[in-house]
């Protein structure tokens, strides 16, 4: 089979076209409503989010739950805190093929670390708790984005990668005669 035989053409398919991964970390001033001794725990539930693609980096918008259990009263009474926090993440893409159709894309976001308390300390003043929260995303983009691939004739069809490879290396030019004056052979020294 001779090189100039093979047509290629462009298939349009739907392909990863972006994808970036983002660590970020937060800190959240909750204010309890009394004076509080000391805190006996903190966590973070009820995580949800949603993604969307805004110029070439993924946004994620949303939302999670501190809780907070201290305790108050010279330490005899204890009780639980909570406070919702809203979020907005820019996942910047550190793949991103510029050939995507516009308007085909779809984005999948993974959040691969769950939002975790991760300190949790009193102000000096005892009048707000600093809570640490890390998270991590993976997000990937996925659209319509033109490849460009090999056509075959249909005698081929039948034919496997070997008989194709095999076949291409018969055709190859041979040289006629090798002049072995021309060899340098370093074992000769």
């Amino acid at each position: 089979m001779k090189r100039s035989s093979l047509d290629y053409r462009q298939v349009l398919t739907r392909a990863v076209c972006g994808r970036g991964r983002k660590f970020s970390q937060a800190t959240h001033a909750v204010k309890p409503p009394e004076q509080i001794q000391s805190i006996l725990g903190a966590w973070v539930i009820n995580h949800s989010f949603d993604s969307t693609r805004v110029g070439e980096a993924i946004e994620i918008r949303g939302s999670y739950d501190i809780n907070i259990w201290y305790s108050c009263k010279g330490n005899t009474k204890t009780d639980v805190l909570k406070e919702t926090v809203r979020y907005i993440d820019q996942v910047p893409l550190s793949y991103y093929d510029r050939q995507t159709r516009e308007g085909s894309s779809v984005v999948n976001a993974q959040c691969t670390q769950v939002p975790n308390c991760v300190e949790a300390t009193i102000s000096p003043s005892g009048d707000a708790i600093y809570v640490r929260v890390e998270k991590e995303f993976a997000v990937e983009m996925v659209g319509e984005t033109k490849v460009c691939v090999a056509v075959y004739p249909v005698e081929m069809a039948e034919m496997d990668d070997k008989e194709i490879l095999f076949a291409e290396e018969e055709e190859t030019e041979e040289y006629d005669e090798l002049d072995p004056d021309l060899i340098i052979d370093d074992l000769e020294d």
